[in-house]
């Protein structure tokens, strides 16, 4: 009889309570052989979840608490994902879409060391989203489990390597920050923020942990790592935050498995985050007799209800898991807070209640994407608009044009184009979108610059600042390096001006005279707001059409229409608190792809801030006084700048009008910018009258 036979029907799971001494002397009673030191730390067809459940009657500590899994029947399931063979784990995905605090970290290390130990020689990949939390997850979270667990830690201070003839043995040692040794096997400690941090050697298991910090495209880098493997398994886990993005990127093109409990009375399956918040009743007293609404519930208190027949739901682990697209080959889980044993049904309602961030509630509580419209400032109603009014006008996508201006965003033998021209009524028009594939695109770029006659560009200095700066030189004047910075008093800063004398003693090849540094923030801000507004029109979206590298296979689709329509509702702004510094920052979120074409449309609206001299990029209608357009017919040529000291402002929504406006600092108190009298007013322009 096969071992792995004989000891299934030898050793029952109630043997787990055993301990591991009993267990391989039961085990060495059975096969009358001598097990190996893999074995005798996990024994031979021990179930990962069998074996986390040993570890816990054992004493395993996680963070100085005791470890426990009894208490949480909902994730058996989850925790039975991971392999107990190599059969069973070629090629498998395991993606959990959790809510916070429901202990991913610890079942990913956990898995890791079990499948380190079970497949060994094993090399697993253990990534984060940046070196910092790489270094603390290695020292403060990994490393203290394999103290807790005796033989694992024993095997790790064995020594790694057999020593070679006439060298010193190696000491003892828990390995470095970023790399550990058990036994044949080995963990590194990665991020995907790096670039070679997701290309380099070669793994059998990765794990990506907090994948709502990730972008796909890095993952999928990360993920080339196991091509030569004969196990290449992959586990993933993190709180959603954005719809098709994330961790929901990977759910959704999975099984999606999800948790119904059962109702005890109709005996009906339900998922709970699909009826919340009318999951939850309060369970009152009759003001006239006293009685309880649920007389075995808890009296005055919140309680789970079945949507179906209204019972008291007492134990929302007592169900089933349920896949909605079973035939998918990635197995994907929803995991939320109403599972978990620690929290009642008071808390979820009051923190509903109190959510002033309702994306984080359904991100931490509910274990779903939440797109905030507040912080998506564009969506595809709103650049419909602006094709619907565009192809009013009969705007075309044009071959040629003048006087116009270009945007171009860089990345590896790839540049994304936008071209833009100004409307008389002083409005944006995109005449023309490019996605570029050619080891050369800037050449590309050149003939775009004659065809379209353009007056300024804005170019990302990286990641190939020499293909950059070439192009720029080849144009000189009209072409400027785009960098960003944090710019306390204005939007963007333009290199051209008048030079200082280390300027002067820089040969002018070697110079960067012409160059612009962008608060990214405040440029992206107020260019999606030009969508917002309909100041930026389109031709008819479907009507341009090209062809695009997909995955390395060429197809023709319509780019407006299928790309930057996309990377335009990709392109989140949000405040997140610093919690080191104390301090609010404002960033520029990329939601589950690199969206290009809204940062080409952003340098592109940067040299239109050039062409017509305005730095905060917005185009004012035709505002001056009549005192000022005398000035300029009498003394043409005169300076823009010394126009706009004659002060008498016009009527109607412009910055000097608003309420908002403060003269003294000359900035905007509603949205902490420098603004000028005669800027236009924006959504947040209040009359001065009102």
């Amino acid at each position: 009889m096969a071992l792995a036979s004989l000891l299934r029907k030898k050793v029952s799971f109630n043997d787990m309570s055993l301990g591991l001494n009993a267990l391989c002397d039961r085990f060495e009673g059975i096969t009358g052989g001598e097990l190996t030191e893999a074995m005798k730390i996990i024994a031979p067809e021990e179930t990962f979840r069998e074996w986390c459940l040993r570890l816990a009657a054992e004493g395993l500590e996680v963070d100085n608490k005791p470890f426990r899994l009894d208490n949480r029947k909902s994730m058996w399931f989850i925790y039975d994902q991971i392999p107990t063979t190599i059969d069973e784990a070629y090629g498998k995905t395991v993606a959990l879409m959790k809510c916070a605090q429901v202990g991913f970290t610890v079942m990913e290390m956990l898995a890791a060391i079990y499948m380190a130990i079970k497949f060994m020689p094993l090399s697993a990949g253990m990534f984060l989203p940046d070196m910092k939390l790489a270094g603390i997850k290695s020292s403060l979270r990994f490393l203290p489990i394999i103290r807790t667990i005796p033989a694992v830690y024993n095997m790790m201070m064995g020594e790694s390597e057999v020593p070679l003839p006439r060298q010193p043995k190696r000491a003892k040692t828990e390995g470095n920050v970023l790399t550990r040794t058990l036994g044949k096997s080995k963990f590194f400690f990665l991020w995907t923020t790096g670039k070679s941090m997701t290309e380099s050697n070669p793994m059998d298991f990765l794990s990506f942990d907090e994948v709502q910090n990730m972008l796909i495209a890095d993952m999928e880098k990360a993920r080339e790592r196991l091509s030569a493997s004969l196990i290449k398994f992959t586990l993933m886990g993190s709180t959603a935050k954005w719809e098709d993005a994330d961790i929901h990127y990977w759910y959704i093109r999975g099984d999606q498995h999800q948790f119904h409990t059962r109702c005890p009375a109709c005996k009906i399956l339900q998922v709970m985050t699909d009826h919340f918040p009318g999951c939850i009743s309060y369970n009152a007293k009759d003001e006239a007799t006293g009685a309880l609404k649920w007389p075995t519930a808890p009296a005055e208190d919140y309680i789970y209800t079945c949507y179906n027949c209204h019972a008291h739901i007492a134990d929302t682990q007592d169900g089933e898991w349920i896949p909605r697209n079973p035939k998918a080959r990635i197995r994907s889980l929803q995991y939320h807070q109403m599972l978990s044993p620690t929290i009642s049904a008071r808390e979820m309602i009051e923190a509903y209640r109190n959510a002033e961030d309702m994306q984080n509630f359904y991100n931490r509580k509910l274990g779903l994407p939440y797109n905030d419209p507040s912080l998506i400032p564009v969506n595809l109603a709103m650049l419909n608009e602006c094709a619907a009014q565009g192809m009013a006008m009969g705007l075309e996508w044009k071959q040629r044009a003048k006087d116009t201006f270009m945007g171009i965003d860089q990345m590896g033998a790839f540049n994304v184009v936008v071209i833009k021209e100004r409307l008389p009524d002083g409005r944006q028009a995109v005449v023309h979108l490019e996605y570029i594939y050619d080891d050369d695109p800037f050449a590309r770029c050149d003939i775009l610059m004659k065809l379209y006659g353009v007056s300024v560009c804005v170019v990302e200095t990286l990641p190939n600042y020499n293909d950059a700066k070439r192009f720029a030189g080849r144009h000189m004047g009209r072409v400027f390096l785009a960098s960003y910075g944090d710019i306390e008093d204005d939007m963007l800063r333009w290199g051209d001006s008048p030079l200082n004398r280390a300027d002067r003693k820089t040969s002018e090849s070697e110079r960067d005279r012409y160059t612009v540094k962008l608060d990214q923030y405040k440029c992206m801000q107020v260019s999606m707001i030009r969508f917002v507004q309909a100041l930026c029109l389109f031709p008819d979206p479907s009507a341009l059409v090209q062809e695009v590298l997909d995955k390395g296979i060429r197809t023709l689709v319509p780019v407006c229409k299928d790309l930057a329509f996309l990377h335009f509702t990709k392109t989140a702004l949000v405040t997140e608190k610093d919690d080191e510094q104390k301090l609010y920052r404002r960033k520029v979120i990329k939601v589950g792809i690199d969206p290009h074409t809204s940062y080409a449309n952003m340098l592109c609206d940067a040299a239109y801030a050039r062409a017509h001299g305005n730095a905060t990029f917005l185009i004012p209608p035709e505002s001056k006084t009549v005192t000022q357009k005398s000035i300029e017919e009498k003394l043409p040529g005169i300076s823009p700048a010394i126009v706009d000291m004659v002060q008498e402002l016009p009527p109607g929504e412009i910055c000097g009008n608003c309420k908002n406006y403060d003269a003294e600092g000359n900035q905007c108190n509603a949205r902490a910018m420098i603004v000028r009298p005669r800027d236009p007013g924006c959504i947040l322009f209040s009359s001065n009258n009102d």
